[in-house]
Order: structure tokens, then C-alpha cells, then sequence
């Protein structure tokens, strides 16, 4: 604990909250002003704590994702003990072991400022989809080289669940990681794109990033581990 930073406090000028954490409400409300000290509005009893009496409470561990390049580096525990794993009859939710040479890649998964959540919506907007020629991955210079990918080709990217057609956008934006003396490459990929689109932009349809991710869940509100599990990129439409 460290009392020189506090996570936020009040200051008399310029009247604000300040510090390395933001409250949950105005920022100009005094502490003594009704509920003035009771910044986090989502925890039950309004304040911050570093006890957390969740289902994988109480502090903060480090777990690995349920997919990963590496064992866990501080604890002998790899991934949290409670993770919430569905197994669906009929359903494929395969999962690759720590270190799978399958699947040497971390892929991640995420949001476009131009689209909405699945792209339901969007993607049938012509004025934004076709800001977004194609569904693609993020690759770095680094990866390209190795396989020996052109920015603008199309690739494979595959999972133990499925795998996806898309363009390679090769960028310095994504870096490989050094991890435990080890190189371990990093993918990203939006998750706008489906089945259906504007006709006249063959680019705003795609294949659905999240068959590639694992039906896997955190133990207290269930949300997908999307952010962090593990691919293979092939060259090519395969």
C-alpha cells in the first residue's frame, strides 16, 4: 500500500476527485454532499477495498487463460480453480493443452470504432461498412515474415473449435511477446463480421470470429474468455 497514490481522493482546488482511480459518479461531488463518500457505485457497500468476496475471491491472483502459450510463471495453480467450463452436448469446445504446438499463437478478440457489438447492425449500414474493405486479422511484421504472409493475402486462422477466412493486415500495432525466454506470437482479430451484410459490399459479410473462441467463462459473471486463448495461422484459403 502505498499512501503517496492513493486510488482517488478529493481536493479542495480545482474541487475535484483526483488520483489514479475515477469514482463512479460526477467527479465535482464533495464528500460530505449526499452520498459524497461512496464513490463505486457498483460494489454493495459503495467504496473500494482490496477484498473481494467473489466466487474466486478474495485478492487478486494471477491465473493463466484456460488456453495457453506457457505455464504459469508465479504460481503452480495454471488457471483459476472455479472457472466456469460449459460442456454442451453436441457442441465442440475442445481445448488446447498449455503449450500446444498446434496452436503455438495467442489470439485476441475485439471491438472496431465502426461497428456495433456483433455487427448486426452495422454491417448493414453502407456508410460504415464499407470503412472495413474485409474481415482480417492483425498480424505482425514479424509473424508475416515467418510465414511468409503479404499484407492483403488471405489467411486461415484455426482453432481446436473452428477457423475463420480472413485478409491479413500486417502492422507493427501487434508485437510478439518474449515469455519465459521465448517468443510467442500475438493475433487480433475483430468479431463484427458475419453471415449477412450490404449485397453491394461483398466485404461487410465474414466468417464469425467467435467460433474460434472456447466456450469458457469467468467464475463470478460467466464473461467469454475471448481476450486471450490460442490459434494456428495458415496461409491461404484451407
Amino acid at each position: 500500500w502505498d499512501p503517496s497514490a492513493p486510488g482517488a481522493k478529493p481536493e479542495d482546488k480545482p474541487g475535484k476527485w483526483v488520483g489514479l482511480d475515477v469514482p463512479d459518479f460526477n467527479a465535482f461531488l464533495a464528500p460530505d454532499a449526499k452520498n459524497g463518500d461512496k464513490p463505486f457505485i457498483m460494489r454493495a457497500d459503495l467504496v473500494g477495498g482490496f477484498f473481494g468476496p467473489l466466487n474466486d475471491g478474495p485478492f487478486p491472483e494471477h491465473y493463466e487463460p484456460v488456453e495457453s502459450p506457457t505455464k504459469n510463471l508465479l504460481s503452480r495453480q495454471q488457471i483459476n480453480p472455479v472457472v466456469k467450463i460449459w460442456k454442451v452436448p453436441d457442441q465442440k469446445n475442445e481445448l488446447a493443452p498449455v503449450g500446444s504446438k498446434d496452436y503455438p499463437y495467442v489470439i485476441t478478440t475485439y471491438r472496431l470504432t465502426e461497428h456495433h457489438l456483433s455487427g448486426v447492425m452495422s454491417r448493414y449500414l453502407p456508410m460504415l461498412a464499407e470503412l472495413h474493405h474485409s474481415h482480417f486479422a492483425e498480424i505482425s511484421h514479424e509473424l508475416a515474415k515467418e510465414l511468409g504472409i503479404q499484407n492483403g493475402e488471405k489467411v486461415t486462422v484455426v482453432s481446436p473449435r473452428g477457423k475463420v477466412h480472413v485478409t491479413a493486415m500486417v502492422t507493427h500495432r501487434i508485437k510478439p511477446f518474449t515469455i519465459d525466454g521465448k517468443t510467442v506470437h500475438l493475433i487480433g482479430v475483430p468479431w463484427h463480421w458475419g453471415w449477412k451484410g450490404v449485397e453491394q459490399l461483398p466485404g461487410s459479410k465474414g466468417d464469425i470470429t467467435n467460433d474460434l473462441s472456447s466456450t469458457v467463462g469467468d467464475p463470478n459473471v460467466f464473461i467469454q474468455e475471448t481476450k486471450a486463448f490460442v490459434c494456428n495461422v495458415k496461409k491461404g484459403v484451407v
